[in-house]
């Protein structure tokens, strides 16, 4: 027999992987304030819950994109160059600022709640990203090391907050790489596997992981995310676009309020 509280994680695992199916969203982006808004799960172990639970998820994705042939390694390896030391920095800092500040939890929440207002932008933009993609770089080095500083910059708010380790990524890459589509997504799903593995191995060294939440978040995003992804193609983008937007920004106002 479920209980109510485990019916309850397999219904909101449901509906974050509901959204994710229907707009390709990451789920970071949905489930750290849910576990936080809905749950009121500490920021720190929020954070940490999430990286292990949207690990998961991406591994499975990134196998399949792996045996697909659907992945760029050495964008990986480069965005990894960047991403893995600042996304262990910002790991590092959730648990200093738990150790040394009373405060801490309502600064996660504050940088969480920023971090979304980021990603509605960069899903208001939508496409535009491409319109100013330099036709090409004077240099594979100048390159490289924008990917890294990108790479570094991303991994730093995904090792503190747990969210933008595909939201902020996929657009630099569709912006900086003359790179089929899909080939692209599958670099980015890659990466993100490796970034958040990384970052919620440490978390969990921390303790700071809620263990008995994540197989009924888990058990409840799968099908989630099948039915999205088959209704995905029947519904207006746009209108999805809008909603997930307004989502995020009431998330946003009540983490930061």
């Amino acid at each position: 027999m479920v209980s109510p509280e485990h019916a309850g994680l397999l219904l909101m695992g449901f509906g974050v992987g509901f959204i994710v199916g229907l707009t390709g969203m990451g789920g970071a982006t949905l489930m750290t304030p849910f576990l936080i808004l809905v749950l009121g799960v500490r920021s720190s172990f929020a954070i940490g819950t999430d990286l292990v639970y949207a690990s998961v998820t991406k591994i499975l994705g990134a196998v399949i994109h792996w045996k697909q042939g659907t992945v760029d390694p050495r964008i990986v390896r480069t965005l990894a160059m960047g991403s893995l030391p600042a996304g262990i920095a910002g790991s590092l800092a959730v648990y200093a600022m738990g150790r040394v500040s009373p405060s801490a939890d309502r600064y996660l929440r504050d940088a969480i709640g920023l971090t979304l207002l980021a990603v509605t932008a960069a899903l208001a933009l939508g496409g535009r990203w491409r319109r100013g993609k330099p036709p090409q770089w004077r240099s594979a080095r100048r390159r490289d090391l924008a990917t890294a500083g990108w790479g570094a910059l991303i991994g730093a708010v995904v090792g503190f907050t747990s969210i933008g380790s595909g939201t902020l990524i996929l657009p630099f890459l569709v912006w900086a790489y003359d790179v089929p589509a899909a080939r692209l997504v599958g670099t980015d799903i890659v990466h993100a596997a490796i970034l958040l593995a990384v970052t919620g191995a440490f978390f969990s060294g921390f303790g700071t992981v809620q263990w008995g939440v994540l197989p009924w978040l888990l058990a409840g995003s799968l099908p989630g995310v099948a039915l999205g992804s088959r209704l995905a193609p029947r519904l207006p983008e746009k209108a999805l676009r809008v909603i997930l937007m307004a989502v995020l920004l009431v998330s946003a106002w009540k983490l930061i309020k």
